[in-house]
């Protein structure tokens, strides 16, 4: 259920009179509940005659009678409490009036004054107002009249407070209707209500934050700038305004209005933090570690926004590593969103240590992983685990940096700890795999990657390209073809669980890699060479006439030529192979 008070609607000068005002419509059985009115005299100016304003206040007591909702204190009976006090009713202004307005029980008070001009016969009322005691008042506009033009006067107020009375019980159920998520009711009313006061602060702010509830985004905008039109210094406003601009697009209209609501309040860190907020749900988390930033300069010591700047400036950080090439390096602009963010959380700690919320101390750890800070990286996470040794994720953390550092027997042990918390915990045999992989240890790599992939931790296809990846980094960029056969052999069992391009593409290069090795073998020229080369020659053939590596070289038009100089070249070697083994039979 949405609150008055959530929206801002409770700090609003608009609504006033709530005791005195705001009251529904009732049947004349229901005037016992009428709001108790003390119409006071309005009194002269100067040397001016008194007689307009009684007559003025006798006359607007017989017409308030009539009212449902409010209910005139008889002139006798506030003639009788004044005199208690000695004070005498018929000189009270509206100051005194605000006075004696808990004497009667007043919730209501009608009060002003007015100026006689003689040579015209004229009274013009001034001042003239309803006011709540304690309340803001409804002022009533100047007015001349005749001198016999009281009861028309009197007519006239009456009027403007039954047109006030409506108003306000519009505005009134605008906003209670709202409050119940009624938006059809909360509308109408609303609407009413500014029909009836154009420029009516409050109805127009509840009307923005109902377009806005109901989707129509743009609607509400228009609605809150012309709350703002109104009244320039409203926070609440600047700060919708500001939401409603980043929620539609608008970057450079959403930063002109929170900066106008920081203006304000420059030192109000909870106002900065819910700017910061706002920008950062709409996708802009560099906007919103500026405004954090702009903050600690009044503010450097304040913990909440130290934090925040850095989790802003982290969140800015990814946003520029996704918008990188996939595998592209640490660029300069998400470099320096880590060592901002770096610098907050260094800052937080020193003044927070180990009291600093989990989720920040891991992000730390994070920070200085991207940052490549593995010393401090692993200094920190020695602290961290004496108290959130109980989480798995900081054991998964801290394997992953020490893995990072080239400690990967002491990362295995933390994949341990991790399992012995969270046997389930997500890719934790994939994990040993690779790491293990990358190590060079191929052949215990080779049991955990199997393992990952019955656990659903790996696809296939996502095994045979770490094997592949592996393979052409470790072996066919380092000429070690040896090596590049042993990995690629590894991935050739899952063939059949891949595509046809996939798995000719690992055939492809592992006929390469054989084929360099029984170049190797043969190189001597002897029979003896012969014999040994000649069966991984055939091999090599058979592997390249396989119709995978062949829809694989049909990718790309280098790998066409080269599976064609390949085959052709292993073709030669084989009847080279074959006449040197032949020659060496006739000579025995």
């Amino acid at each position: 259920m949405r609150s008055w008070y959530r929206i801002g609607i409770a700090g609003l000068g608009a609504l006033v009179l709530l005791s005195g005002f705001l009251v529904p419509q009732r049947s004349s059985a229901q005037v016992g509940e009428a709001h108790r009115l003390m119409i006071l005299n309005l009194q002269p100016t100067g040397e001016g005659s008194d007689r307009f304003g009684r007559d003025v206040a006798r006359e607007l007591r017989r017409l308030i009678s009539q009212f449902p909702t409010h209910d005139a204190i008889e002139e006798r009976e506030v003639r009788d409490v004044a005199r208690q006090y000695d004070v005498d009713e018929r000189r009270l202004d509206c100051v005194g009036g605000q006075q004696m307005a808990r004497f009667v029980e007043a919730q209501v008070i009608f009060c002003g004054f007015t100026t006689e001009n003689r040579p015209d016969e004229t009274f013009t009322t001034t001042g003239v107002q309803f006011a709540a005691p304690g309340g803001t008042a409804f002022a009533i506009e100047d007015r001349t009249w005749g001198r016999r033009d009281a009861r028309a006067a009197a007519t006239f107020f009456s009027e403007q407070l039954a047109a006030f009375t409506e108003q306000q019980n519009r505005l009134t159920w605008c906003g209670q209707y709202y409050e119940a998520e009624d938006y059809a009711n909360a509308e109408e009313n609303c609407r009413i209500a500014l029909q009836l006061d154009p420029e009516n602060i409050t109805a127009r702010y509840v009307l923005s934050h109902l377009l806005a509830d109901t989707d129509r985004l743009q609607e509400a905008y228009d609605e809150v700038l012309r709350v703002l039109e109104l009244d320039g210094l409203h926070e609440s406003a600047l700060n919708f305004a500001g939401y409603l601009a980043a929620q539609l697009g608008d970057r450079t209209a959403a930063s002109a209005h929170y900066e106008e609501l920081l203006e304000l309040d420059p030192h109000n860190a909870a106002v900065r933090m819910q700017v910061a907020y706002d920008l950062g749900e709409a996708g802009y988390p560099a906007d919103a570690m500026e405004k954090i930033k702009a903050g600690l300069e009044l503010a450097p010591e304040n913990l909440d926004l130290l934090e925040r700047f850095a989790a802003y400036a982290m969140a800015a950080a990814r946003d520029a590593m996704e918008a990188a090439e996939p595998g592209a390096p640490l660029s300069l602009e998400a470099g320096e969103y880590y060592s901002e963010a770096l610098d907050g959380y260094r800052r937080a700690y020193e003044i927070k240590g180990m009291e600093m919320e989990w989720s920040h101390l891991r992000n730390m750890l994070a920070t200085l992983n991207q940052l490549e800070q593995l010393d401090e990286a692993i200094a920190l996470a020695e602290e961290i685990k004496q108290t959130h040794g109980q989480e798995p994720q900081f054991w998964s953390d801290y394997a992953n940096i020490l893995n990072k550092s080239g400690d990967v027997n002491d990362a295995l042990e933390k994949l341990d700890m991790l399992a012995s918390l969270d046997a389930d915990y997500e890719n934790i045999k994939a994990r040993r795999g690779a790491w293990l992989l990358e190590a060079g240890r191929a052949e215990e790599a080779g049991p955990y990657l199997e393992q990952a992939l019955e656990a659903g931790e790996r696809t296939p296809s996502q095994l045979v390209n770490t094997f592949f990846n592996h393979g052409y980094q470790q072996g066919l960029q380092t000429q070690n073809w040896d090596y590049l056969a042993e990995i690629l052999a590894m991935a050739r069992p899952y063939a059949d669980m891949v595509d046809e391009v996939l798995s000719g593409r690992t055939d492809f290069f592992y006929g390469y890699a054989l084929l360099r090795q029984a170049q190797i073998l043969e190189e001597p020229g002897t029979l003896e060479s012969a014999q040994l080369s000649l069966p991984k020659f055939q091999q090599v053939q058979r592997i390249f006439n396989q119709s995978n590596v062949a829809a694989f070289a049909e990718t790309g038009e280098n790998f066409k030529a080269n599976l064609a100089d390949w085959l052709g070249a292993t073709e030669q070697f084989i009847l080279r192979q074959e006449r040197l083994i032949e020659r060496g039979r006739q000579s025995r």
